[in-house]
Formats: structure tokens, C-alpha cells, sequence
């Protein structure tokens, strides 16, 4: 690439293009390669399945009625209640306070993980896409 005044406008341009313009850079100008930023993995955080059946089996395990539970960690019975049937999600808030006091986890962690080609043919199938657990 040299620099060269093309009808009054300065631009970077290759060796053949050079000669429709006065050169103002005989020197080749170095093309630097924009740096690749790094990729951000993107993590996914979900409530697991049945929460309020897993949630009713530990407040029975240490034996707390749905009132003495709500008591416990400061919430209305009603919001107990309704987390318990799965009639409502609780907030992260909410969630951290169950999980702490029942000692349970009630999220899951997705990641995304690069594809490994396993292709044939040049065609990709799903198996290539999909891990079973």
C-alpha cells in the first residue's frame, strides 16, 4: 500500500492504482492486522426442574411446617405457598435465601462450549452438534 493525492483526496492505495495520483509515501504504509478479541463464553443460569418438589422435600427433611420455613427466612407464607406448587419463580433474591437456609441448589449452569467438526462429507448432522448425557 503507498499513500498518494488522487484528485485532491489522500489515500491509501496499492502500487498499480498509485499512478493515477501524485505519491506522497514511497515507503510501503504497513497494514497492521486488527487484534482478534478474545472470545466471552456465555454462561446461562436456569431454575432446575420440579424446584418446588425438591424444595418441599428439604423443608420436611428438618421437619418445618410451610409457616415456621416463610418464618425463618422472612417471607409471607402465601410466597412459600406458591413457590412450592411452582406458581411462581422466585427472584434471585428469593432463591439465594431458600437455597442457603435448605442447603439445596436450584439453579443450573449452561456453557457454551465450542463445536468440535466431526463432519463427513462436508455435511454437518446434529450428532455432531448434540451431547447426550
Amino acid at each position: 500500500m503507498f499513500r498518494a493525492k488522487v484528485e485532491g483526496t489522500i489515500l491509501e492505495v496499492c502500487e498499480d492504482c498509485s499512478k493515477y495520483g501524485e505519491l506522497i509515501e514511497t515507503k510501503p504504509v504497513r497494514l497492521v492486522k486488527p487484534r482478534r478479541m478474545p472470545r466471552v463464553k456465555e454462561v446461562e443460569t436456569v431454575i432446575i426442574d420440579n424446584y418446588g418438589k425438591k424444595i418441599i422435600e428439604a423443608r420436611e427433611k428438618i421437619n418445618l411446617t410451610r409457616e415456621m420455613f416463610a418464618k425463618k427466612i422472612n417471607e409471607k407464607e402465601s410466597v412459600i405457598r406458591r413457590v412450592e406448587s411452582e406458581e411462581m419463580e422466585p427472584d434471585d433474591k428469593l432463591m439465594e435465601k431458600i437455597e442457603r437456609f435448605l442447603e439445596i441448589k436450584l439453579r443450573k449452569t449452561y456453557e457454551e462450549k465450542p463445536i468440535q467438526k466431526k463432519m463427513r462429507r462436508g455435511k454437518l448432522t446434529l450428532g455432531d452438534i448434540v451431547e447426550v448425557k
